[in-house]
Order: structure tokens, then sequence, then C-alpha cells
């Protein structure tokens, strides 16, 4: 947990120093994906079901793989923590109408209190003190999204739990 505590400290002191674009290549989103699907289920918990929904054909977007890959992490990692039973489903659709990758986790936890939805992007906030973790991810993710040009949010009409989402331009 320390260790964890460090990089995460380490990456926001890096993305805190600039607001420049971080470097993009073509990336295979799915394949970004089901990696970390495939991780969260090394930690799989009883009464939980995982869910992967992506399309058919890949997806090749321009972004940074490691950081996208670390916000996808972020994101699956809480959905585990706060569901004790049900679904957790990440889910990516392409909107070319838009130009917009839609990149979803979904759960079936706790959940979050509308009041509470902008607090948790906030740096060192936990709402559950006696949680694992300290409190960095939601920011750090917030962080690393904006410097990919896309925007991430909690889903105000998700009534399961939560469901958090990432929108990034293609």
């Amino acid at each position: 947990m320390l260790t964890s505590l460090i990089d995460h400290l380490l990456v926001v002191a890096n993305l805190d120093s600039s607001d420049a674009p971080l470097p993009c290549e073509q990336t295979n989103i799915s394949n970004v994906c089901k990696q970390e699907m495939n991780k969260l289920e090394q930690w799989a918990k009883p009464g939980i079901t995982y869910h992967l929904e992506l399309p058919e054909s890949e997806i090749f977007i321009s972004t940074n793989e490691q950081y996208l890959s670390l916000v996808i992490e972020n994101l699956l990692n809480n959905a585990n923590k706060f569901t004790e039973a049900g679904t957790i489903t990440l889910k990516m659709r392409l909107d070319k109408a838009q130009g917009k990758l839609r990149i979803e986790v979904a759960d079936t936890g706790c959940g979050i209190p509308p009041e509470k939805r902008e607090e948790v992007f906030q740096r060192f906030t936990k709402l559950d003190e006696f949680a694992q973790g300290n409190g960095l991810g939601l920011y750090l993710s917030r962080l690393i999204i904006k410097r990919l040009s896309g925007n991430i949010f909690i889903d105000p009409d998700y009534t399961g739990g939560t469901q958090m989402v990432i929108c990034l331009p293609v």
C-alpha cells in the first residue's frame, strides 16, 4: 500500500507540474480494456460477476496507453473495492457522430451520493475513511483524462451503484 501511495504521488507530482498534452500514439483500446479486466479478475470476489462489453471490431485511437491503463485500473479497483455482490461491467463504445470514445465502469456497489460526486475527484478524498486506499485514485484519473483532452465523470442517471464514464476524442 505504501508503494502504491508513493507511485501515485510521483505520478500526481509529474502531471501537476505541466498542462501539456501527454505523448500519444495509436493504441488498441480493446486490448487495454481486456488486459485491465483480466488483471481485475485475478482479484475476483465471490458473489460478483465481471462483464466486459466491447464492440466486435477492435478500436484504435491516439492516446497514452500507460496512463489510460492506469485510469481504467483505478476505476475497476474502486468498483471491486465497493461492491460486495452483483456485477462489475467494463464497457466501451465508439460514437462516430460525436467523435468520442466512451468507456464506462459500472458496479452494483454502495454508490456515491449526488452531493459527493465532484468531491470524490479531489486530492486525498475518501468517503469511507475505513476503506483501503489513499484518496488519490480519482484525482489522478481526472488529471490524466484531462491531459488526454477528455473528461471523466460519474453518470448521474445510473442508479444501480456507481457508473464512471470516460469520454476521449477520436
